[in-house]
């Protein structure tokens, strides 16, 4: 089948119909129905794999697997034997936990870049989930003598699915483009949910005297599924999706902090009402919520910080060429002119350097072009430094050189030698080679004058260098 929206229409058109007259047949011929039904929603994933490219297929698989395995127990419980029976609950275990690890992998993979939120949504749903077990499904478990082992693996699919419910919730609603595959899917778990939850509530079995409205939701679910591998959208599911502004406000505390206590209050709040504590939901509840809160809060930390070292470069770097800007220059020339004081003698040197040739290009060729030939001038500027110097914009095409040496000529005739030299071999640019050069102003420092001072006597000197050149031209 390929992939098209007519493809998933005339599945649920020739499926859909299948699962209404599945209400009305005698009780014999529905585990004949039933396995037919699931059954046809393997050639819909089949499909979907072979047009998947080989990088994301992994959900995929996992998806196969899990309706391979729900068929294989299926056809069990069409074969009638007893002795199947058991093996076809385990079985079915399995089935459900390939499906979630389809579901978490898909959430993975188009909510990576959103993955606070996708943690705040499955909290949220988690809560939901401790509100329907506590309130639910434990105490109808209860009166029944349920085994534990039954209630702790009802337990852990109810808050799983409900995770991943909200998980899937959340790409939906802010994945930009309408994905009609993962609205199916979504669909898919929900009506799980309700399956599991009605199975839970009636005959207590996974496969055994299942009433024909409870393997309705379930057949719904399998439909879905099968249309879901059929839309064309599906292929986009496991490619990254937008990622939603995640701040830590002072509301996204507090939700995180009720999360934490939400299963404490829940099940200990049964004692308010006269009934026994629900020991399983405090316990497991806290243990599964409490390390989602934890890795979400330390993730909002971790961008706070993000931005805030953010926020400090931009404020001391040029946008441009990443360089420090003209405060940062003044904040190190100050610190290193106070460090001059203390010595015996100074050390800071200073050079201006303006561009030659850098208007010509701007005008010619376009300031895209210009922006390109300042970032290669800083590349090759900051390839002369040594360790220690400071390479900053200091507006426009201007560039000044900041480093400390005791031979403070010697550095200065060092430093501007490497300037020119840096400059000597044309940049090439998107439109074409061209060709600039430098004239350098150096000041060097005499342990009285300041920063200021010191920059407007490399910038004269500067002036001067450019003065002579113009005039070398000119003869």
């Amino acid at each position: 089948m390929g992939a098209s929206p007519r493809a998933a229409i005339g599945y649920a058109a020739l499926t859909g119909p299948a699962v209404v007259v599945h209400q009305f047949l005698p009780a014999s011929a529905r585990p004949t129905s039933f396995l037919l039904i699931a059954a046809s929603t393997i050639p819909p994933v089949v499909a979907l794999l072979r047009r998947t490219g080989r990088a994301d297929r992994t959900p995929w698989w996992l998806l196969l697997a899990a309706m391979s395995t729900l068929l294989v127990v299926n056809t069990m419980v069409a074969t009638g034997l007893p002795a199947l029976r058991m093996p076809a609950e385990f079985i079915v275990t399995v089935g459900h936990a390939l499906l979630l690890a389809a579901a978490l992998k898909l959430v993975a993979r188009r909510g990576r870049s959103d993955v606070g939120g996708l943690i705040d949504a499955s909290v949220a749903l988690m809560g939901l989930g401790a509100v329907l077990w506590s309130g639910l499904l434990q105490p109808h478990l209860a009166a029944r003598h349920s085994p534990l082992g039954a209630q702790i693996a009802l337990f852990v699919s109810v808050f799983v699915l409900t995770g991943v419910l909200g998980a899937l919730g959340r790409l939906v609603f802010t994945g930009g483009r309408r994905l009609i595959a993962l609205h199916l899917f979504l669909i898919a778990l929900l009506m799980a949910l309700a399956g599991n939850t009605a199975l839970a509530m009636t005959t207590g079995s996974m496969t055994q005297h299942r009433l024909p409205w409870v393997e309705a939701l379930l057949l719904v679910a399998y439909l879905c599924v099968g249309g879901a591998a059929l839309h064309p959208s599906a292929g986009a599911l496991a490619r990254p999706g937008p990622a939603p502004a995640d701040d830590l406000s002072g509301g996204r505390l507090v939700f995180l902090g009720a999360a934490i206590v939400a299963s404490p209050l829940v099940g200990g709040g049964r004692q308010l009402v006269g009934l026994p504590a629900d020991g399983l939901l405090i316990a497991l509840g806290t243990l599964a919520v409490a390390p989602l809160v934890m890795l979400r809060i330390h993730r909002l930390a971790t961008a706070r910080q993000r931005a805030e070292r953010a926020l400090a470069h931009q404020a001391t770097h040029d946008v441009l060429t990443g360089l420090p800007n003209r405060a940062e220059l003044h904040t190190r020339l100050d610190a290193a002119l106070r460090r001059d004081r203390e010595r015996e003698s100074p050390a800071v040197v200073v050079l201006f350097c303006d561009l030659n040739g850098f208007k010509r290009v701007n005008d010619r060729l376009g300031h895209a072009a210009g922006d390109q030939l300042l970032l290669d001038v800083a590349g090759r500027l900051r390839a002369t430094l040594r360790a220690g110097d400071t390479l900053a914009r200091y507006g426009g095409d201007e560039f000044v050189v900041l480093c400390e040496d005791t031979d403070q000529d010697g550095a200065a005739a060092t430093c501007t030698d490497r300037i020119h030299a840096a400059l000597e071999a044309p940049i090439v640019l998107d439109a074409g080679p061209v060709e600039v050069g430098a004239s350098v102003g150096a000041a060097l420092a005499d342990g009285r004058t300041d920063a200021d001072e010191l920059i407007r006597a490399a910038d004269a000197r500067m002036y001067r260098a450019k003065k002579r050149r113009h005039a070398e031209v000119a003869a």
